[in-house]
């Protein structure tokens, strides 16, 4: 039995335990913190951080013994049995943690992430790892002095026919992909708050809503070395990026293109990818696989899955030493914010930009 095929079953059981033959197996798998939970808290409980505080709640790997919020509205998302703070650094002196899931702007996580090593604590944040390539490595070179751990969110990937394509993929030799990511963000036409200064977003159409699909990309077909980029520029923040265009060379000689707007009615993901003659359509409702245009394979999406808890499961697998877990960790995150940073440097520069 695989440590995800447990996890899907503890998730289903109505059995207050956990079978025996399944805590022995995770114990030699050094996947998960069967008897002694992983003790965890939420930094940013509002908004999003509501997911995140809900999903670790219920799940049996974690216990969530605190969260953090400025707002005490938002503090209403947290259990009873958890501690309410509205400061972070009276938490973490009173709680001794393994790991704090951090829901904040983009320029806030440098700063808790520096705070939760202090501590002792491992990291998991929402995308993007930070608002700069500099941010995201001082906060690598932070984790990674104090012997401790972080991890990135971006649901998209735990999904199953998302994880399906990854399998189909891997025996394909691309040479073409392109995706298309849109959807409507209302309050670009009002008042995007803090994601409407760049020095505390460090941009939105790549580095914020971009993040979805590069995450995927990444861990799908891997990173580009070469980036072409064009923005286009909300009319009343000319600084924020609303529209990126991307072009992408890969290693091995494929190439890709990527479309990115969150000013746009329609709400889509489509990802293609081409190997010759074979082909794989991803979007949010189905993988479909294509041999010529003859339809080989399809899978439907599950209804109402819980990408939440899929993510939190692969979080646990990781925490517990998995290398196989797909949660984004500090080397992936560190390769996608090189292709951010290349993307805005071409789009500034004009041509082509090595991914360094």
């Amino acid at each position: 039995m695989s440590v995800r095929q447990i996890l899907s079953f503890i998730h289903s059981s109505t059995h207050p335990f956990i079978p025996s033959n399944c805590v022995q197996h995770l114990s030699q798998e050094k996947t998960l913190k069967a008897i002694h939970k992983i003790r965890a808290a939420v930094i940013g409980c509002g908004g999003m951080g509501s997911h995140h505080v809900k999903t670790l709640a219920a799940h049996p790997a974690f216990d969530l013994v605190a969260g953090c919020d400025v707002n005490p509205a938002a503090l209403g998302n947290l259990p009873p049995a958890a501690a309410r703070y509205a400061d972070a650094a009276e938490m973490f002196e009173k709680h001794k943690l393994d790991l704090v899931s951090l829901i904040l702007p983009n320029h806030l996580y440098e700063p808790m992430v520096k705070l939760a090593a202090a501590h002792g604590a491992c990291v998991f944040t929402e995308k993007p790892f930070g608002h700069t390539l500099a941010s995201c490595r001082a906060m690598i070179a932070t984790l990674r002095a104090a012997g401790l751990r972080g991890w990135v969110g971006a649901q998209r990937k735990y999904a199953a026919h998302f994880r399906e394509a990854r399998g189909l993929l891997r025996d394909m030799p691309l040479d073409f992909v392109n995706v298309v990511f849109t959807y409507f963000w209302g309050p670009a036409f009002g008042d995007p708050g803090w994601r409407g200064d760049r020095a505390r977003s460090g941009g939105v159409a790549v580095i914020d809503s971009g993040w979805h699909v590069l995450d995927a990309l990444s861990w799908l077909v891997g990173d580009p070395d070469t980036v072409v980029c064009q923005l286009g520029f909300l009319e009343s923040h000319p600084d924020i990026d609303d529209k990126a265009v991307i072009q992408f060379r890969y290693p091995s000689g494929a190439i890709g293109s990527v479309v990115i707007s969150y000013t746009l009615p329609r709400s889509a993901m489509e990802l293609t990818f081409a190997a010759g003659r074979r082909s794989v359509y991803l979007d949010y409702n189905a993988l479909v696989a294509y041999s010529d245009a003859r339809e080989t394979q399809r899978i439907e999406a599950a209804k109402d899955e819980p990408i939440f808890t899929a993510m939190y499961d692969e979080l646990a697998m990781a925490f517990g030493g998995d290398e196989s877990a797909y949660v984004t960790d500090l080397a992936r995150a560190e390769r996608i914010m090189k292709t951010v940073d290349a993307c805005y440097r071409s789009a500034q520069e004009g041509g082509a930009v090595k991914s360094v």
